[in-house]
């Protein structure tokens, strides 16, 4: 992990947030090229990084090897010590233009035409396939979790509640987490297809 290399970086524009801390597009200093920085602040008295960014710097370093189109990449992680009582870890990874619930909202009616939808879709499985190749289970898959880059490239992303399984796990909760998983594929597929539904009868009626 390095230390004290946030410097490298310079702080754009903050694009998002959760409960464990806040997500800025930077710029990197030495190469010009824009990165997405995800800062989690750690208190000393704690027991260590929120496992959420434990799971999430574990499974993406695993996964890095491959180099995989479809999986967003973390190319660095840094530590700052910020005062005595706390420490700021970041995460720094490539940078992409938009979420697929941004995506949908840019697109002008009458909507996706079927073709983009088929690749979207084939380039989502592609990832999940990917995945579930390694045994990773993502178990966030939503809008906000898979990335559009401004050249229709899409990247899955945010593994904090991501797993590892193994063939010596009980079959039934594995079964579940795929089928739970499955629901939220069929939950995206039917958002862009409500989407693009209402977008032509919107269409229609002007």
């Amino acid at each position: 992990m390095a230390q004290e290399s946030t410097v490298q970086y310079e702080p754009v524009a903050e694009i998002g947030g959760g409960a464990y801390g806040t997500v800025y597009k930077a710029r990197d200093r030495d190469s010009g090229q824009f990165v997405a920085l995800k800062s989690v602040r750690v208190q000393t008295n704690q027991d260590g990084l929120p496992l959420s960014t434990v799971r999430e710097v574990a499974l993406l370093k695993r996964l890095e090897q491959f180099d995989h189109p479809n999986i967003v990449r973390l190319m660095d992680v840094c530590a700052t010590l910020r005062t005595d009582q706390e420490t700021k870890v970041t995460l720094v990874f490539e940078h992409v233009d938009q979420d697929l619930r941004t995506y949908l909202e840019k697109v002008p009616a009458p909507g996706l035409s079927i073709d983009r939808i088929r690749d979207l879709m084939q380039q989502l499985l592609c990832g999940l396939a990917f995945l579930h190749s390694n045994r990773v289970l993502h178990r966030d898959l939503k809008p906000e979790n898979i990335l559009v880059t401004s050249r229709g490239q899409v990247k899955l992303a945010d593994f904090g509640l991501a797993r590892i399984y193994s063939c010596h796990m009980a079959l039934t909760p594995v079964v579940r987490r795929k089928c739970l998983l499955s629901l939220y594929i069929l939950k995206i597929c039917m958002c862009i297809y409500m989407y693009i539904r209402a977008a032509r009868l919107i269409a229609c009626d002007i």
